[in-house]
């Protein structure tokens, strides 16, 4: 028989309850600490069930649940993604899905993003921003088929219509620059260089309208995009620069410790190279989206207007270089100047302008006589058959660089790059656009018109 204590029993009993109040005392006093803790931990929970109705395909249970998550997290590329095909999936074919699609299409997100987008511009029978977009999907073959990619694609070029809009409601539904406004950049706080706002480029927005110049962004968002763009580029040159000298000096010293040394730095400055490249185009593609979308806004009358005042501007500089050039023609002993804009300019177009680099030396005449050119081989194909790996390179290519055409006597269509006076100078650009992924290239020399071997040329032009 156990013997019962009623005091034991009353302290037991005042213990359990003391315990209790610290624990909650405990748990309330973190929660005032730690208040985001608790948002967290639900935010992480709701993500994981709006993306598990995702994958279930049941959209209308996933919308409400991402329409929350991308209010908090705004800038978040895979939220974007969900939210945007999640709204397309319920048949809302709005401003919040076109802008959360765009918003996760220039990051590393699902490749069908742009198939998706494509599916938008249909829907609202926008054709020729539908095929633009259909085109830029690049999935595997089984994706294709299950996204019907082929079936969308030719309803498209027909333009057929085979969606059903519906707009729903706007005030509950829809998160966009409407109901939370972006921020703005400004100007003052990011000053645009001088040297910039003095260059000419070739900008191309969409296939109807191509900048020249700052001054041509309608959107401040875009211009400073552009802008910081604009700036890496110039950065990217001086440290392709930089690592030209790194190599140099590796190759030329015998102390181990030394070349080690440089091994390290020559890594770091090809990794931010690489990293600078990669923001250069993130910047250049986000620059664009935010143009078009003004566009898409304004309307195609506002946009005609503004394409026939850059036509203006455009035949206005092609008659003052057309009189410069017969200028310089009726005057021999001149000496062609060269352009006075930044060596780090870019030119991003479907024809663009050379992309000008540090301590290289372009050609401005290569038509004189007696004169040896060097240019940079990137591809030769037979009847001009060009390679899907080439066509790729060419479009990357293209955006910041003048690619030069020719057809030899064995009809093979050669592209190249530059004209340079020094072998030197070309030589630098070659290991330019090597470590920029085009492995083949190599150097071609041309004398009077003609190409030659490079070994018979080299001898006769000045190493400078």
């Amino acid at each position: 028989m156990v013997n019962f204590d009623p005091k034991l029993f009353h302290a037991s009993k005042v213990m359990n309850v003391s315990i209790k109040s610290i624990c909650f005392i405990l748990i309330t006093g973190l929660s005032l600490l730690f208040p985001n803790l608790t948002k967290a931990q639900e935010i992480v929970g709701n993500e994981k069930l709006a993306i598990d109705y995702f994958n279930e395909k049941k959209y209308e249970k996933a919308l409400p649940l991402f329409t929350e998550l991308i209010n908090k997290s705004p800038d978040n590329p895979m939220l974007n993604y969900y939210y945007g095909v999640t709204l397309l999936k319920n048949n809302h074919f709005e401003t919040a899905a076109k802008e959360a699609l765009l918003n996760a299409v220039v990051d590393k997100t699902p490749a069908n993003a742009n198939f998706y987008l494509a599916n938008y511009f249909h829907a609202l029978g926008n054709w020729s921003e539908a095929l633009d977009f259909y085109k830029r999907y690049k999935g595997s073959k089984q994706e294709r088929r299950e996204l019907e990619y082929d079936k969308y694609f030719d309803l498209c070029m027909k333009k057929i219509n085979p969606f059903k809009v519906d707009k729903g409601d706007t005030k509950t539904i829809f998160v966009d620059t409407i109901k939370v406004p972006a921020p703005q950049p400004d100007e003052k706080i990011f000053p645009i260089p001088d040297s910039l706002k003095k260059e000419w480029f070739n900008f191309q927005i969409n296939s109807q309208l191509t900048y020249h110049s700052i001054t041509d962004f309608r959107s401040e968002a875009a211009k400073i995009l552009f802008t910081k763009a604009w700036i890496a580029t110039g950065k990217n040159d001086s440290i392709v620069s930089n690592t030209d000298i790194l190599r140099k000096a590796h190759e030329e010293t015998n102390s181990v410790t030394t070349r080690l040394a440089l091994v390290q730095r020559i890594v770091e400055a090809e990794q931010q190279s690489y990293q600078l490249l990669r923001d250069r185009e993130k910047y250049f593609e986000q620059a664009r989206i935010k143009e078009s979308a003004y566009w898409e806004k304004s309307g195609a009358d506002k946009m005609a207007e503004f394409i026939t005042e850059i036509t203006d501007r455009e035949r206005v500089r092609g008659e003052r270089l057309l009189n410069e050039k017969k200028k310089a023609e009726i005057i021999p002993e001149a000496v062609a100047v060269t352009p006075t804009v930044p060596t780090n300019a870019p030119s991003v177009a479907g024809e663009p302008d050379s992309l000008k680099q540090q301590a290289l030396t372009p050609v401005i005449s290569p038509e004189n006589n007696d004169v040896v050119v060097f240019k940079v081989q990137i591809g030769s194909f037979k009847n001009g058959k060009l390679t899907p790996a080439f066509k790729t390179r060419y479009a990357m290519l293209s955006k910041f660089r003048k690619i030069d055409k020719y057809t030899d006597e064995k009809h093979n269509e050669i592209y190249t790059i530059g004209n340079f006076t020094t072998y030197k100078d070309a030589t630098t650009l070659k290991n330019q656009l090597i470590m920029e992924g085009v492995k083949g290239a190599f150097l071609a020399a041309f004398k009077n018109g003609e190409r030659v071997p490079v070994a018979s040329v080299v001898k006769e032009v000045p190493a400078k």
